[in-house]
């Protein structure tokens, strides 16, 4: 009998250990040092070992750091240090943990008993013992409905980390066609300014020989003042944008200041895209779009849920009693019964929510089809545009190799030349504003598709290997 006895508590013990062998806590601070802070933000660089690793596991086959850096180069920083990429990762490990809780069945619970009895049978002691199991059964639809949720709801988080690197690399790219327009503007104007000084001193000998008017000499003055206003503004635009495209980076702005960007790329060869095409291109492309169809599986993962909770619940129920002597063995089943009305209630609400999820995704669609079309627009008027700034730039070309000509003749005056060369970089800056309208018109396309024109779209390095460098 005390054999019995012992065993029924070995078993006892056994489970207990099973069941209650938790993870130990593992304490992680977060370091809130606004100094320690500085200083790691400060120390991040394009060269870092790290980074150079996962920027050849991504198939990156270039020399890292590159002496010159374009906006596939520049997107690979951004996507290694900028902060919302990491946050877009922990929010995918956090869904991919709870797929892997979905799959699990529910626990076991054990239940001992210990009695003990004022008449005692000859030999045996007072105390009786007893252990039950309850084995709860769940039904292999609601199982396979919450593995469904979890892994759709998984799969949204992975196309929202999908989501956060293009727009990471838009902020990029934005940035850097503003400091393109920037650069190039401060150029221009630069060289407008240059001619117009030429001129301004034309006219100041003129008045002197009598020949112009003090009022012309002043007007002269202010139209040179409004030229060096403008590079004034050029040049702080180019610092804003370098501060721009070092907060998309997530590095500081020295070590921003001192990389050499590319120059500006060609966009040319978009304009035959067809519609037809590019809707295609865009539904199938947009992050959007199958997020909606992910979230519309969710929707529909809920309602199976909850069709399956009109069911029973069953639980089975195991047990010994070793009672003064006597082995005493039971099997218990217990029904949980569902709801009632509030379950049908349930099932009309999930309905009503994937009704909901439907239109949604519908929504997107059209949305999608709208903001392509948009973009298409957009890029034709720009293209319409450039055309007509490089006829105007031609005649100005033309006009100024005339002037030139009848210059060397002596059929005219150095201020004629200098007034044909101004209106010629006149035409040449207006040619550069639409060139940037056109490159914004391609970006914008860009967005509309989610898929690059400009430039490359490196591959994400694996999520396993992100995971590991930003827990090191």
């Amino acid at each position: 009998m005390k054999a019995t006895r012992s065993t029924a508590w070995i078993a006892v013990c056994a489970l207990l250990a099973a069941a209650c062998a938790p993870i130990a806590y593992s304490p992680k601070a977060v370091d809130a040092d606004p100094e320690a802070e500085v200083w790691r933000h400060e120390a991040r660089s394009p060269a870092d070992e790290t980074l150079a690793a996962l920027v050849a596991s991504s198939g990156y086959a270039d020399a890292w750091p590159p002496a010159v850096w374009r906006l596939q180069d520049l997107t690979l920083l951004a996507l290694h240090f900028n902060p919302s990429m990491r946050t877009a990762r922990a929010a995918s490990a956090v869904a991919r943990t709870e797929l892997v809780s979905a799959g699990q069945g529910p626990p076991l619970a054990v239940s001992v008993a210990a009695e003990n009895h004022s008449r005692q049978q000859d030999g045996d002691g007072p105390w009786s013992l007893g252990l039950a199991l309850q084995l709860p059964w769940v039904a292999a639809g609601k199982r396979e409905a919450r593995v469904e949720r979890a892994s759709l709801l998984a799969d949204s988080a992975e196309l929202e980390v999908a989501r956060t690197a293009w727009q990471v690399r838009a902020q990029v790219r934005d940035r850097l066609v503003d400091l393109w327009d920037a650069r190039a503007r401060e150029s221009v104007l630069e060289q407008r300014m240059s001619a117009r000084k030429d001129m301004l001193g034309l006219v100041s000998r003129r008045v002197e020989a009598g020949l112009m008017s003090a009022r012309d000499l002043a007007q002269e003055r202010a139209r040179l003042g409004e030229l060096e206003v403008e590079v004034a503004a050029s040049r702080a635009f180019a610092r804003e944008a370098t501060a721009g495209l070092a907060a998309a980076l997530g590095l500081p702005l020295s070590t921003v200041g001192a990389m050499q960007i590319g120059d500006q790329p060609e966009v040319d060869g978009f304009e035959p895209l067809l519609r037809q095409d590019a809707l295609v291109l865009a539904l199938r492309n947009r992050l959007d779009v199958q997020r909606g169809l992910l979230l519309y599986g969710v929707a529909d993962a809920e309602l199976k849920l909850a069709i399956a909770a009109q069911y029973p619940e069953i639980s089975l129920s195991p047990g010994y009693l070793w009672d003064q002597g006597d082995n005493v063995w039971s099997l218990a089943t217990s029904l949980g019964f569902p709801p009632g009305l509030s379950g049908k209630a349930a099932v009309r609400e999930a309905q009503a929510r994937r009704e909901l999820a439907a239109q949604r995704f519908e929504e997107v669609q059209t949305n999608t089809i709208s903001d392509v079309e948009s973009a298409l627009d957009a890029l034709l008027v720009a293209v319409e545009r450039i055309a007509a700034a490089s006829l105007r730039l031609e005649s100005a070309e033309a006009q100024f190799a005339r002037t030139v000509r009848l210059f060397e003749a002596g059929a005219a005056d150095r201020m004629q030349v200098t007034a044909a060369r101004m209106a010629l970089l006149a035409a040449g800056a207006e040619q550069h504003t639409a060139g940037i309208a056109k490159l914004r018109a391609v970006t914008a396309l860009e967005d509309a598709l989610q898929h690059p024109l400009i430039g490359e779209f490196p591959g994400l390095p694996a999520s396993s290997e992100m995971s590991a460098e930003w827990n090191r």
